[in-house]
């Protein structure tokens, strides 16, 4: 089965070549799909035409907030948080295992300097999945703590928000000890600790090794605060330092993420796991762009075979190199009169599936 081709593919990069792999995916969602299907067909770009994954017809991001792309029946079901538009996104995933299989293959390597036997004690803010049980970020998190964080590991975040006085209490804790932990937390959970910690005049200085897993942007925030102003308080109330860092990139529609890290790297700069590929494209033809010019990233993703293996987003982004290996740098969101292209697809999408 393909599922099982691509879970080989993720520990193994030497399973089989990508290309052959990404195109038998195609063919997968061809099947699955209908409403794809019909996209395809009108287009002439059927698998037994396609010879490449760049190739492959896009499906946009935005078609997930109006009708189910799912290749089998879902067995989780994730919505986006609604913070940048009035429609959620919803994807039906119907690989969850796959799900799990892709953080495995690729956090430790990212995050945990590539020891995958490493279990820091872990600090998650963010909501546990009994307070939000259709977050594909809680999701990821109850995965990462459950395998990978280390005796002491908590959540401080209730059905209110943040848990200062509990988050207080942890850091005290792993202080005392002096074992490096982890932190995993959106940017807007981390400026609401930082605010409790500052109302109360309360420093840390968490022990050397410690790293922050830091997810999401500050969007939402009454009081805007730009991600240096972030990482600075990081740096003087908890001791963490830039290289101590780990950025990842993400979305609802997505199964795979990105990252990045200033350890030993550039902190602007996300990367890839081996079984994706990113490229900039013109937000009205859509034809792919330079090396170096912004334009709308679209991910290929095999980890998203249950749904939409060629994704268009409506982030604005570069992409470094010309490499299988690109990494790409975020320039923030497209505004909707810049999306013609991707409104064309949706729009295209949506009578398929009438």
């Amino acid at each position: 089965m393909i599922v099982d081709r691509i879970s080989r593919f993720l520990s193994d990069p030497a399973a089989e070549p990508f290309e052959a792999l990404a195109l038998a995916a195609f063919a997968f969602q061809v099947e699955n799909l209908k409403p794809y299907r019909a996209v395809c067909e009108r287009s002439g770009r059927v698998p037994s035409a396609v010879t490449s994954w760049r190739e492959i017809p896009l499906i946009p991001a935005t078609a997930f907030a109006s009708m189910e792309l799912a290749t089998g029946a879902p067995l989780e079901i994730f919505r986006s948080s609604g913070t940048l538009s009035s429609s959620r996104s919803v994807h039906h995933h119907p690989f969850p295992d796959l799900y799990r299989a892709a953080i495995d293959a690729s956090f430790p390597r990212f995050a945990l300097g590539g020891d995958s036997g490493a279990r820091p004690p872990m600090l998650a803010l963010v909501p546990p999945r009994a307070i939000a049980p259709d977050s594909s970020l809680g999701f990821m998190v109850e995965h990462l703590v459950s395998r990978y964080g280390g005796p002491g590991s908590d959540y401080a975040f209730a059905a209110r928000g943040v848990e200062g006085a509990k988050a207080r209490s942890w850091f005290g804790a792993r202080q005392r000890e002096g074992r490096p932990v982890m932190v995993l937390a959106t940017s807007i959970a981390l400026a609401d600790l930082l605010d409790f910690l500052a109302r109360i005049d309360l420093k840390f200085r968490l022990p050397a090794g410690s790293v922050l897993f830091e997810t999401g942007g500050l969007k939402g925030r009454e009081r805007e605060l730009s991600p240096e102003d972030l990482h600075a308080r990081l740096a003087t109330q908890l001791g963490l330092a830039g290289e101590a860092i780990v950025t990842e990139y993400g979305m609802t529609e997505l199964t795979s993420q990105a990252y990045a890290s200033s350890a030993g790297g550039d902190p602007g700069l996300f990367l890839l796991p081996h079984w994706m590929r990113v490229r900039a494209l013109d937000p009205v033809s859509l034809a792919e762009l330079p090396a170096g010019e912004v334009g709308l990233l679209a991910f290929f993703d095999l980890a998203n075979v249950g749904s939409a293996l060629h994704l268009l987003t409506e982030d604005l982004g570069s992409v470094d190199g010309g490499g299988e290996g690109d990494g790409f740098r975020l320039a923030g969101r497209a505004p909707q009169a810049d999306l013609r292209g991707c409104s064309l697809l949706a729009e295209e999408l949506g009578r398929a599936s009438e």
